[in-house]
């Protein structure tokens, strides 16, 4: 019975990251112009304004928050338009009547948000 789970989880997995690939520059490209902007703007354009904090440049004391702030934002993005667009196209619906467990579902939205 195991094995048919995995059968099951892996499909649905291949199906996400065919997803993804599909539709990559739409997922990659907003994310890394925003992270772009928020340097450019914060980093080059305030920064020098603001000086040293605790013996670092701003740019150095704020990059760590812009990339982490990029990549959430990004994954929860990704699980959200994985949901809507499986409720838009009515395959939601095919998966839970599916003979699946019901549990299998958070693995796999886990799985696409850390892949994505």
């Amino acid at each position: 019975m195991s094995r048919n789970y995995y059968i099951a989880f892996q499909t649905i997995v291949t199906k996400e990251i065919t997803r993804f690939m599909r539709i990559w520059v739409q997922t990659v490209l907003p994310p890394a112009i925003t992270m772009t902007l928020y340097f450019v703007i914060f980093g080059q354009l305030i920064g020098p304004r603001i000086g040293e904090m605790g013996g670092f440049h701003y740019i150095q004391y704020i990059a760590p928050g812009l990339i982490m702030m990029s990549v959430i934002t990004n994954a929860y993005a990704n699980v959200v338009s994985s949901f809507f667009g499986a409720k838009f196209q009515k395959h939601i619906e095919e998966m839970l009547v599916a003979p699946i467990p019901n549990w299998m579902v958070r693995p796999r939205t886990t799985t696409i948000s850390v892949i994505s």
